[in-house]
């Protein structure tokens, strides 16, 4: 017996099939999916965030380093992690996703298995979306929606001199689970080979850091170098940082000591572990009982739109090597 594929059961029989099980914070929904458009609210005195991402095949997946399901964990994860960026609090998601005719069903529902487990695990209601053909290949885009007390967001424009530099649990494991798989060694890397498929956006850790006063705020999306040097440019800072505190898992160093790679490349031009980096006074960062998970490698230094590597008694500008769509 064949598999269904999408041409099958045309687009409003998919739909009936993946929608279920979509809502987490009922208090938050007036009209959920089935409709032209969903309605929510959000509580009095809360600001609203609004942020969209997209994952292309080929370019962010390939159907040999992530299944369906790890696909819509990471493009949730992905989409919520930027609510962790400004100290906020994501709760509705929305989906527009293009597919070609003849893919299986079983993927989409799978697809939608993992954003709902994601969903689930961070209360985010999905509302609704949108779905569409595609003459060649899967394009999927999220638009996640968030709140925060207002004026309380968390910007990268925000950088101070003085301030502390940080980063939250380790830094590069993505980076090295990717090449864990397109290396065949999937199996003798678990714990990085599932921090690149499923990364664990840090909304908790963004408001604490929010609550405890952090300057400024972004997320590792595409390399410590590129997001540091965005919190600079924005905050119109100098930014210093010592490569020896930046925090590196266990795997990630065994991994890269065999392959015999610098660990460091991968942290800082790798991209996609969804950390927060960010900058907060010391004073404020002593009030943090938790410290748990958040590193400080550096400091703000002074005005200016650097970052700079400090070792050895020296310093060297840290050039941007993260990933851009748009640079080959």
């Amino acid at each position: 017996m064949s598999e269904d594929r999408i041409g099958d059961i045309g687009e409003f029989g998919l739909i009936r099939r993946i929608t279920h099980d979509f809502i987490y914070r009922p208090e938050l929904v007036r009209l959920g999916t089935g409709d032209d458009g969903g309605v929510y609210r959000i509580p009095e005195g809360f600001d609203e965030v609004i942020s969209t991402d997209t994952m292309v095949e080929g370019l962010h997946f390939t159907k040999e380093t992530m299944g369906p399901e790890d696909v819509g964990y990471h493009l949730a994860a992905s989409n919520f992690s930027d609510m962790a960026a400004m100290g906020a609090d994501a709760h509705g998601f929305v989906l527009s996703i293009a597919l070609p005719n003849d893919l299986p069903v079983s993927w989409v529902e799978s697809l939608y298995d993992g954003i709902r487990l994601c969903c689930r695990k961070y209360r985010v209601n999905l509302l609704g979306g949108d779905v569409t053909g595609s003459p060649k290949g899967i394009i999927l885009t999220g638009t996640v929606l968030g709140m925060v007390p207002e004026g309380k967001m968390v910007p990268r424009s925000g950088a101070k001199v003085g301030d502390l530099v940080f980063v939250t649990e380790t830094i590069g494991d993505s980076a090295a689970g990717l090449y864990a798989l397109l290396h065949g060694m999937e199996k003798n890397w678990p714990f990085l080979v599932k921090r690149h498929r499923r990364p664990e956006p840090q909304i908790e850790k963004g408001i604490l850091l929010r609550k405890a006063g952090a300057h400024s705020l972004n997320d590792i999306s595409d390399g410590l170098s590129r997001e540091l040097n965005e919190i600079a440019l924005a905050s119109q800072v100098e930014i210093e940082i010592e490569p020896a505190l930046i925090p590196l898992s266990e795997e990630t160093k065994a991994l890269a000591a065999k392959e015999k790679v610098n660990p460091l490349s991968w942290a800082f031009n790798g991209g996609e572990d969804y950390e927060l980096t960010g900058t907060i006074s010391p004073e404020s960062f002593d009030t943090i009982e938790r410290k748990d998970g958040i590193t400080v490698i550096g400091r703000v230094t002074g005005k200016g739109h650097g970052v700079y590597l400090k070792e050895n008694g020296s310093r060297r500008l840290l050039e941007i090597h993260g990933y851009d769509h748009f640079v080959k």
